[in-house]
């Protein structure tokens, strides 16, 4: 065998094992490196790993370019290098746009195999051997990637908090971990795992948008939950406002609503009739005013800019005593963080909502002398709601068991999530919490050491 075969082959054999160890990359979570880096944070460097699988390809075409004299096959030579390079760049630079990467990839290693049939083909008329790689290698890859019509959850990981969020003026106080879990759609390899591994559940829906607008709504959902968890944190320790509501967005118009082409999406809908309209609450009740039918003055701010409208109403589907415009809205939410927070790009972190509420206790025990924790290792997970309440979260039966196989002392949960977290782990200490003040009040009534320690 050639020595650019070689490192095709080698870089094809790299492919699988991280294909198969990647859908247990859950597995090592409880590896610790001291008391700051987690499992998660060396996961970050796979990103080289997976770089290095075109950079053997291109070292492959580069060395065949060199030691051979056919035209046409250094044609496929230069064509491999140039993909090679593309997806190495590419993986390092913007990894996770996963659809561009796996695009690339693929490109690339469709012509890893185009390269090795025609050079079998100058030795025998029917390549075989190129063949039964191609077809092998691709029924393998359909059974671990191609999408079924189920979702999976399964366990994730946990992280740093201090790591992932740091205020401007804050210093870091508690051992306090989030957790992420994984959901996404099931490849048939899943079932396999799951008889194997313990709390993988299976949902039979589609996921319902592609997987790139699918990756950008979590990305929306992960920003908010920054803003909202750094925003309660400061207004706890006596810093800024908090999360305001000044006014209601539109997120939809419906097909039959009387406001089509008279309301935009992003509207944000201010005065109904002169009456100020701040949250989706006082939008609802100054609906209940209005007759089905009516014609509504509706003071808008579109681009900046206040618009008055007159809008016809409709019956409200759920109630037809009840007027409606037929839209979606939203409060339209300010969130006063008057500090910077700095906060590390995770690369298996890519969104959602859920790690809001310990966010906010994060910061607020960097942002408190000597913290808050009181010498308890925590984990916590919820949403983190502009009143401070603490919402309800996804997969909570798989992150309990994540959270379990740490050292956690302590597993904050959403109260409407206690019955699944404790299914995930039963052995855990599970505490229930409404808000974030339930958190502070059970840390200060049962500290793990007898006093704070001095603080300056």
């Amino acid at each position: 065998m050639a020595r650019w075969q070689t490192l095709y082959y080698l870089g094809m054999v790299l492919a699988l094992i991280l294909a198969v160890t990647g859908e247990l990359i859950w597995l090592p979570d409880p590896l610790r490196l001291g008391t700051r880096i987690y499992w998660i944070d060396a996961i970050d460097l796979l990103i080289y790993v997976l770089a290095l699988i075109p950079f053997l390809w291109m070292a492959g075409a580069l060395w065949q370019m060199f030691s051979q004299g056919n035209a046409w096959g250094r044609v496929r030579s230069i064509a491999l290098i140039v993909a090679s390079l593309v997806s190495v760049i590419i993986l390092l630079t913007i990894p996770k746009k996963i659809e561009i990467s796996v695009s690339t990839f693929l490109i690339t290693w469709l012509l890893v195999f185009i390269d090795l049939f025609f050079h079998e083909r100058m030795r025998r008329k029917m390549p075989v051997q190129s063949i039964t790689l191609f077809i092998s290698t691709l029924l393998l890859m359909l059974v671990m990637f191609w999408p079924t019509n189920s979702m999976v959850t399964y366990p994730g990981l946990t992280l740093n908090m201090n790591r992932y969020a740091q205020a401007n003026e804050g210093k870091a106080h508690g051992d306090i971990s989030g957790v992420l879990v994984f959901e996404r759609p099931a490849f048939p390899i899943d079932w396999l795992y799951a008889k194997l591994f313990a709390k993988y559940t299976f949902e039979p829906k589609n996921l319902g948008m592609s997987l790139g607008e699918y990756n950008q709504e979590v990305r929306t959902m992960k920003a908010d939950a920054n803003a909202a968890g750094s925003a309660i944190a400061f207004q706890k320790v006596g810093k800024g406002k908090g999360i305001t509501s000044h006014g209601v967005r539109i997120t939809a118009i419906l097909k039959d609503s009387p406001g089509t082409g008279i309301l935009q999406l992003s509207d944000v809908i201010k005065e109904v009739n002169d009456y100020s309209v701040t949250t989706v609450q006082e939008l609802t009740a100054r609906m209940k005013l209005t007759k089905p039918g009516d014609q509504v003055k509706v003071l808008v701010l579109r681009g900046g800019k206040q618009v008055s409208l007159s809008v016809k109403t409709r019956v409200n589907p759920d109630d037809p005593s009840r007027a409606a415009f037929g839209i979606q809205v939203a409060n339209e939410m300010q969130y006063d963080i008057p500090e910077p927070v700095k906060y590390h790009n995770y690369l298996l972190h890519e969104g959602g909502p859920s790690h809001g509420a310990v966010l906010a206790l994060t910061l607020i025990d960097q942002l408190t002398p000597c913290g808050v924790t009181y010498g308890n290792r925590v984990a916590g997970t919820g949403t983190m709601e502009p009143d401070g309440s603490i919402g309800p979260v996804g997969g909570l039966e798989q992150k309990a068991y994540s959270v379990s196989r740490t050292d956690a002392d302590v597993f904050f949960v959403p109260s409407l999530n206690e019955s699944e977290a404790r299914r995930g782990a039963p052995g855990l200490l599970i505490v229930p919490v409404h808000t974030i003040d339930d958190m502070l009040n059970w840390l200060r009534s049962n500290p793990k050491q007898k006093s704070q320690p001095t603080c300056t």
